[in-house]
């Protein structure tokens, strides 16, 4: 009896393994759950989870963010893989938690729809730099730093002087394209959602704003400032109002499920997840390139 029942759990597995793989077998009704948990220091795992969806039967892909943003690159990398499931006709949901704000936030514009609490904290759309100056310390205590470099840019930021101002004038530079980058984005995601709140402001026809007007209505709330749920709503931010099992109801709504959806979250870990536990990617930039550009807050 014991082998009757293991061959059936076994049969069972290998039904899931090869519906995920190949996008057979699975529930109709399956919703694919991605959290993202934290400071976003790499991509790679949550981007092999999006690929992973889109190979299978699952129509609809929540995301639920809980994190206060991070690097530039993984937030990006995200974003772009997210979009991509839109060629599949796939629906992508992004609920927020506590706080999605900066480069989690980045990540929720790629969503059909975004869903947050009122008293989520989201937006903070920005990029930001820091670079300790401990000159003064290092004199007190006779330490200097001799430095050899191809280039006058190639150690800038770096900590046993102050920052000329030709270095704050390139790294702002730098500091601007990225930031570009992110309204852009979110401008590019989002435009009709930020169209129709601009024209009920002034009046118009949605159709009839440009790309730089809107872009202007993006930048008016782009200067780092943390929005609540119920203030992002009312600004077009956001979607609508609701919580985690409000978010899995409207998913499986737009994604035309029909009964109880299934939530399938994905909750392997791969190894480059736990030794980035231990040594963080992001400690490795630093040491190597002296800064990290981050979409973050707090």
């Amino acid at each position: 009896m014991f082998f009757i029942v293991s061959i059936i759990f076994l049969v069972f597995c290998l039904q899931r393994i090869v519906g995920h793989s190949s996008g057979l077998l699975v529930d109709s009704n399956e919703i694919t759950l991605i959290e993202i948990e934290g400071p976003i220091d790499q991509s790679d795992d949550i981007v092999r989870r999006i690929k992973h969806f889109e190979k299978s039967a699952s129509k609809a892909l929540l995301i639920r963010l809980n994190s206060p943003g991070g690097a530039v690159a993984p937030s990006q990398e995200i974003y772009a893989e997210l979009l991509r499931t839109h060629e599949d006709k796939k629906i992508v949901v992004a609920s927020m938690s506590s706080l999605a704000a900066s480069g989690a936030y980045y990540i929720a514009s790629a969503a059909d729809k975004i869903i947050a609490d009122p008293g989520t904290l989201t937006g903070s759309i920005g990029v930001i730099a820091e670079f300790p100056d401990a000159s003064n310390l290092l004199e007190k205590v006779g330490v200097k730093f001799q430095t050899i470099k191809s280039g006058k840019f190639k150690d800038t930021g770096t900590f046993d002087r102050a920052m000329t101002p030709e270095e704050r004038t390139y790294l702002q530079e730098t500091i601007n394209d990225v930031f570009q980058q992110f309204v852009q984005s979110v401008l590019d995601s989002r435009r009709k959602i930020f169209a129709e709140k601009l024209a009920q402001n002034l009046n118009v026809d949605p159709t009839s704003l440009t790309d730089t007007q809107i872009r202007n209505y993006i930048l008016q709330y782009a200067d780092g400032r943390v929005l609540t749920g119920k203030r992002a709503v009312d600004l077009g931010f956001v979607d609508q109002l609701g919580n985690y099992e409000d978010a899995i109801n409207e998913t499986a709504q737009l994604a035309g499920i029909k009964g109880e959806p299934i939530v399938n979250n994905d909750q392997s870990i791969k190894l480059n997840q736990f030794l980035n536990s231990i040594l963080p990617f992001s400690f490795l930039t630093k040491q190597i390139c002296g800064f990290e550009l981050e979409y973050r807050t707090f």
